[in-house]
């Protein structure tokens, strides 16, 4: 560990503690344009992303190196401005022995200096290594979030401001697209994804340190961020060394194209959840229809970002899926036969059929068996599938507003209602039908995989089938225009990280 003297930059032999008044140094150094520059900066990018609501209660991540403590630094400048509250957080990942300590003692002092509370969390690195098979420095970002979202919560703080800085971003374009990553990965690190904030996301490290010098803010140097056996720290300290002879403006070009990244990344992700609505129908956590007809006439970059969302929630974030595996699904859904398939990382297969293409996890749900109620107003949960189920009441709109799901009329039904699964001679009544038919015909006629027929929730008032989910709703239960009361039925799954 070395640290640094806020006037020179030269770095001074680091005592074995930080006693107050003794390790700080107070700048005597006029406080000139570059300092006043600096802070004008990053107010007007706060400013830009609402970052900084007035009343907010922020945890500020503290490592105690150049980065972290100008952002502590610039936050408790501003805190009368924005009237916002501050606590500074440190994470000990106990990976560095003493100084890692020495670490913490010192973002604790400093913060008893400003007179700001301080939280210190320790964490096991090296345990999540060995049981989840991480990288040190994955399983310490994992670790590290994780403490911080806590914190907040418990805290009952609304943002968590970390300190990005503009080579961070530059750095995190390079290390994307040295690993194969999508256009969507060239946004870079957003400045706001609540609860996170990262308001030096603007500045370079050399106006950091320049800050630091102007205010008298000491820091210390992390000694792991010069071993090379990290990938970031050779991005860091060989390859932008090296582009900068090409280019000495690479951080500066590379944000820009952050930038403009993030901004077409918005209107398509809007242009996809358009689609999605369209295209995808999840039964469960694990299985999802893809409805082939609309997906093969979007155009080629909807139709690969939306394979790529789909596959995201689907699979862990350890799964290796490439573009390769995103392209050879597309295939299949665009070109494919019925019956041909594909299988994904993870235990994962797609199938082709005649108008959809189904993935489901090859560990198959088995049959439900179970009767489930249905309140009205209210929902259940069906835990084999992850799926809940949820019954809303509303008067009749005219004209009726559309929803996603199904709409009865409520006073056709039977209370209460139920949710079961399918089971030998179930007849149906599709909309529109002359009259009942075999459930078994109506979803052969729907081209419904003979996988999914056995998991696919019905809802049942009496004995009557009110909704096949999914697929349509009874005729005799349709919102007429004499219809009063209307109830809305909703299906969706439970499982984190799906839409």
């Amino acid at each position: 560990m070395r640290l640094i003297s806020a006037v020179s930059g030269v770095q001074v032999p680091a005592p074995p503690l930080f006693p107050l008044g003794i390790w700080v140094t107070v700048s005597e150094v006029k406080k000139g344009q570059k300092r006043l520059g600096f802070v004008a900066a990053v107010r007007t990018w706060i400013d830009t992303h609402a970052m900084c609501p007035p009343g907010a209660k922020i945890v500020v991540a503290v490592s105690g190196g150049p980065d972290s403590m100008a952002l502590l630094a610039v936050l408790y400048q501003l805190r009368s401005v924005y009237d916002v509250t501050l606590v500074v957080a440190h994470i000990n990942h106990q990976l560095r022995g003493e100084e890692s300590t020495r670490d913490a003692l010192f973002v604790e002092q400093h913060a008893a200096r400003l007179g700001v509370p301080f939280s210190l969390q320790h964490v096991d690195v090296k345990a999540l290594q060995r049981t989840a098979g991480l990288s040190p420095q994955h399983a310490a970002r994992q670790l590290r979030y994780a403490c911080l979202s806590t914190l907040q919560r418990t805290l009952g703080a609304t943002h968590i401001a970390l300190g990005h800085t503009a080579d961070d971003q530059a750095e995190t374009l390079l290390l994307r697209l040295l690993r194969g990553s999508g256009p969507a990965a060239f946004a870079g690190m957003p400045p706001v994804r609540l609860p996170y904030v990262r308001p030096l996301l603007t500045v370079s490290r050399d106006d950091i340190l320049t800050y630091l010098r102007a205010e008298g803010v000491p820091w210390l140097e992390d000694s792991s961020n010069f071993h090379s056996v990290y990938l970031r720290n050779r991005v860091r300290l060989e390859l932008f060394p090296l582009l900068r002879q090409y280019n000495p403006q690479i951080v500066s070009r590379l944000n820009e194209l952050a930038n403009m990244c993030s901004a077409e990344q918005r209107l398509l992700a809007r242009q996809t959840e358009r689609l999605r609505t369209r295209v995808v129908h999840w039964q469960s956590a694990k299985r999802v229809l893809i409805r082939c007809r609309p997906y093969r006439i979007a155009p080629l970059a909807l139709q690969r970002r939306l394979l790529r969302s789909v596959v995201d929630a689907l699979l862990p974030a350890v799964a290796n899926v490439s573009f390769r595996h995103i392209e050879s699904l597309r295939q299949l859904i665009v070109h494919g036969e019925v019956g041909q398939r594909y299988t994904l990382p993870g235990s994962w297969m797609a199938e082709c059929h005649q108008e959809t293409t189904l993935l489901w996890h090859t560990q198959q749900p088995q049959a439900v068996t179970q009767v489930y109620p249905l309140p009205v107003p209210g929902y259940v949960d069906i835990p084999e599938l992850e799926l809940r189920l949820s019954a809303d009441i509303s008067e009749r709109l005219v004209p009726a507003v559309p929803v996603s799901g199904a709409s009865i009329d409520l006073e056709r039904l039977r209370l209460p209602l139920t949710v079961r699964f399918r089971r030998p001679g179930d007849r149906f009544y599709p909309l529109g039908a002359p009259g009942r038919r075999k459930l078994q015909d109506f979803l052969i006629d729907r081209k419904v995989p003979r996988a999914e027929r056995d998991v696919l929730p019905l809802v049942v008032s009496g004995s009557d089938i009110v909704w096949v989910v999914g697929y349509g709703i009874a005729d005799p239960y349709k919102v007429r225009p004499e219809t009063r009361y209307i109830v809305h039925l909703q299906c969706e799954t439970r499982s984190p990280g799906h839409p």
